[in-house]
């Protein structure tokens, strides 16, 4: 239940290897980690001169002691207080869990936990997963066949006795541990914006002592998003695409056998889509996007130029036209049909079908973006872009499966997979591109669709209904039904 810029093959094997090294090298390095020593009860010095500070994520705060931080969930309302190992336990009202640290040893349920661990390379302390069929990372899965133990979610004794054997539990809200003592909830998929999502690296990086790592993963991500959102807003402000992110869920027990269409609009995804040189398609404030007929459905895409579909059940393009209620493409008045231009995030997957889209995106915002721009402006690099995560369905895109086989090195800190923004010469769109065929020029603003009217707005002075639907109770309940569906996908 729980949870590029690259034009070469090479670019690729970096992402899927994540090391330079032999999988089976054992050697850990110490870089980038203070006190990593216990001390003696006395201690009162500051244990950690180097901090994280938290830019954009809204969702958790540090705050630091001299030989204790402590760290709160806002989403949950939970404090974890984190005391170096051998210090005096500090005196603290309303918290969650005590955490001796840097932690020796530790549990992830969800794949986004894992793989921010993985990102600060401290992967070596990991001693159970969860999910462990749907890990993508190849060294992940290296190391679950060699060293960690995937936790028997089948038998809650099994599970219990796991997980008190780590020193820290990172798991989800509603997840199934029944021991609290050492659990810790982390919410990063709630978090309203790509950075802010990144931003729980330094979260993650507060048990380990391991700030110095955070602070470098973080600020690389960072500023690597910065370009990439500057140069697609110099070159692409003018010709923006519109994106939809949509899913089918067909009849099931779950669904009361009702099959209903659905589009997306979380947070992170319309600031993204914007910084990508794209418009996104919104619905109206306090308005369902969940629609029960595929004639409703497609009526508010008739203006979208690019679909982004989400669903469930991975399937081919054909199907998807006729999940969609499109009986013949060639009829069907519709740019994203006509231009081809229909993509899913499966295109990195495990053997049994996991996908890597449920992973690396969070830690490294930078490389969502760009492969984001390189859906909206494919040709933004010379010689055409290679994604990373999309696949157009149209053009019938092969999956790539990642296996232990990829990994060589178990312990080496997970590669980010994105270009360096740099280095990239961005390529100015081109109007008559084909690309472009349908696209309105010189709009900026987004699509906002009135669900009670059936019609797009299309002007600017739709953009603050476009902000104002996604804030209050619909912000919430849409962060709660993608929580609710990742872990129902993971």
């Amino acid at each position: 239940m729980n949870l590029r810029y690259s034009t070469s093959l090479a670019a690729l094997l970096v992402l899927l290897n994540a090391g330079a090294m032999a999988a089976t090298n054992t050697t850990v390095s110490t870089e980038g980690l203070q006190s990593t020593q216990c001390v003696d009860s006395s201690a009162s010095n500051d244990l950690y001169p180097t901090k994280s500070k938290v830019k954009y994520a809204t969702g958790f705060s540090i705050a630091y002691h001299n030989t204790y931080k402590v760290l709160e969930n806002k989403s949950t309302n939970s404090t974890y207080v984190l005391y170096q190992c051998g210090s005096t336990k500090p005196s603290v009202k309303n918290v969650s869990a005590f955490i001796p640290v840097p932690v020796k040893s530790s549990a992830a349920w969800a794949t986004t936990a894992a793989i921010f661990l993985e990102a600060l390379g401290v992967q070596n302390t990991v001693k159970n997963l969860g999910t462990a069929p749907s890990l993508v990372s190849a060294c992940l899965q290296e190391l679950l066949k060699e060293v960690i133990e995937p936790f028997n979610d089948s038998n809650s004794t099994d599970t219990d006795h796991q997980e008190q054997k780590n020193d820290v539990v990172f798991n989800m809200p509603g997840g199934q541990d029944t021991n609290t003592t050492n659990t810790v909830y982390s919410t990063e998929y709630l978090e309203p914006s790509a950075l802010g999502r990144s931003e729980w690296v330094k979260f993650f990086g507060a048990f380990f002592n391991a700030e110095e790592r955070a602070n470098k993963v973080f600020d690389s991500v960072d500023s690597n998003y910065q370009c990439f959102s500057t140069k697609a807003e110099k070159e692409y402000n003018d010709i923006r695409p519109v994106i939809a992110w949509t899913s089918y869920a067909g009849p099931t027990q779950y669904n009361n056998n009702t099959a209903y269409w659905q589009i997306s609009f979380a947070n992170y995804k319309y600031d993204i889509v914007r910084d990508a040189g794209a418009r996104m398609l919104n619905t109206t404030g306090k308005q369902s996007t969940m629609f029960s007929t595929s004639q409703a459905f497609l009526r508010a895409l008739r203006e979208v130029d690019i679909v982004i579909d989400e669903s469930f059940v991975s399937y081919n393009y054909s199907t998807l036209l006729k999940n969609y209620g499109i009986a013949d493409p060639k009829q069907a008045n519709y740019s994203w049909v006509a231009t081809g231009r229909v993509f899913r995030p499966d295109r990195i997957q495990s053997t049994s079908g996991g996908l890597g889209w449920f992973e690396a995106p969070v830690a490294f915002a930078d490389a969502l973006l760009q492969d984001l721009i390189g859906v909206a402006h494919p040709k933004f690099v010379k010689d055409g872009y290679k994604h990373i995560w999309f696949r157009n369905l149209a053009k019938s895109d092969p999956v790539t499966v990642v296996t232990a086989s990829n990994c060589t090195d178990m312990y080496a800190s997970r590669a980010n997979p994105a270009g360096s923004c740099s280095l990239i010469d961005f390529q100015s769109a081109n109007p008559s591109d084909s690309d472009y065929s349908d696209v309105e020029q010189s709009r900026t603003h987004d699509l906002i669709y009135d669900v009670s009217k059936s019609e797009v707005i299309n002007d600017d002075s739709s953009k603050q209904s476009a902000a104002a639907h996604l804030t209050g109770s619909t912000l919430v309940a849409s962060l709660v039904a993608g929580a609710l569906a990742m872990l129902a996908i993971l």
